[in-house]
């Protein structure tokens, strides 16, 4: 598959973005409410600007420039982003940064299933590729270049490095880089149809859509402070410098279902796993607190095997399932933009706040009811309808 690859430096960006950028605010004198905007900031520049662009992307084939330009941009933007320091600054350069961070997945997710075709159920053999270097990556820089003890100056070189393989990954894998063909569906539309505005488009999907996505909503707001403040609980809380490692186990525990995704998805369909998903959110995020020790961050980090192993797959083949394949790139993002990153800015807005007023108990404690309630108003109220 030509996208395994790219979606393997792709995800080694993350496993330096994901472990480490929490951490890197903290060193540059940010307080945990400080760390909390910024990163609600670099949600919001990584939700506007893909969403904007994503309905430009799909209907030129743009997918391959888009993911090159932006494996530049976050190539280029390390250096001045922890060299210039300010809190004005920093967010300006953080936005900028996310555009090209957060626009790759949903652009990259879409061009993985037009390769795919009408084989969606194998996205999660292809996505596993990403699993491999992120975890790679993370254990690269727990044990060879220990990030909690390293000089800016090695931080940027490991945030650059990737984001450089990457674009050229998208440059030099034969037939990547070159607009792809408008799907068969568009060549049918009426001038009137292809006036249609963004917002539109939004009548073509189908009330089962927003169930699920309203779930894959609730369950990634909940697992915010094991997503993006787990960093600092392990290294502030803990007392460990164990950050890497763990987020590197969380990766593996979810290969194996990553890869038998496709035969959970033909057993059980997609609804379900989001549903059990979910409900394991609150499992695994309530652990944290409940075992407040390396073990119970060891096992909570296992849960992540159905969490995002079994989740995520079960999210991308819903959103394909229920998209019309005109709009798939809108689909996907309103998946990985709007429902990851609209619950990700509220996490982060009042995760930095919780824990410098209220300890990180009450930051995992309060989090994790919120995937618990979504799925007992999943019975209540949707089950008979959307089996």
């Amino acid at each position: 598959m030509k996208m395994s690859a790219p979606i393997f430096l792709l995800f080694a960006i993350y496993g330096v973005i994901n472990v480490y950028l929490p951490l890197v605010l903290r060193s540059m004198g940010f307080t945990p409410s400080h760390v909390g905007y910024l990163l609600a900031l670099f949600e919001v520049a990584g939700l506007v600007f893909p969403f904007l662009l994503s309905p430009f992307i799909s209907k030129k084939g743009l997918h391959g420039p888009f993911l090159f330009i932006s494996g530049i941009i976050l190539s280029l933007l390390p250096f001045p982003l922890v060299k210039i320091g300010g809190f004005t600054m920093t967010a300006i350069l953080l936005a900028m940064y996310a555009t090209g961070y957060k626009g790759i997945v949903p652009v990259s997710d879409s061009m993985t299933n037009l390769l795919l075709g009408d084989e969606h159920t194998k996205y999660g053999r292809v996505r596993v590729m990403g699993s491999i270097g992120f975890v790679l990556m993370s254990l690269f820089l727990q044990f060879i270049v220990k990030p909690e003890q390293a000089s800016q100056n090695t931080i940027i070189f490991w945030m650059c490095i990737p984001s450089l393989l990457f674009a050229l990954s998208i440059l030099f894998i034969p037939g990547l880089i070159k607009r792809q063909p408008p799907d068969a569906e568009a060549h049918v539309e009426t001038e009137f149809e292809e006036k249609k505005s963004f917002f539109n488009a939004f009548k073509n999907f189908p009330k089962v859509f927003w169930v699920g996505l309203f779930l894959i909503f609730c369950g990634y707001l909940g697992m915010t402070p094991s997503q993006r403040f787990f960093s600092m609980y392990i290294y502030e809380y803990l007392g460990l410098q164990a950050s890497g490692f763990l987020w590197a186990l969380a990766a593996i525990a979810e290969i194996p279902f990553m890869f038998f995704a496709n035969r959970f998805l033909r057993r059980y369909g997609s609804m379900k796993l989001l549903v059990f998903g979910t409900f394991f959110v609150f499992v695994r995020i309530i652990t944290y607190i409940l075992i407040p020790n390396f073990t119970g961050a060891l096992i909570a980090q296992l849960f992540n095997a159905f969490t995002y192993g079994l989740y995520h797959p079960a999210a991308i083949f819903f959103v394909a399932e229920h998209t019309p394949r005109k709009n798939l790139v809108v689909g996907m993002t309103l998946y990985s933009i709007v429902a990851i990153g609209a619950g990700s800015i509220i996490g982060n807005l009042i995760g930095g706040l919780v824990i410098e007023y209220f300890g990180y108990p009450a930051l995992f404690t309060s989090f994790s009811l919120v995937p618990l309630f979504a799925v007992m108003l999943y019975f209540i109220f949707f089950k008979k309808g959307y089996r």
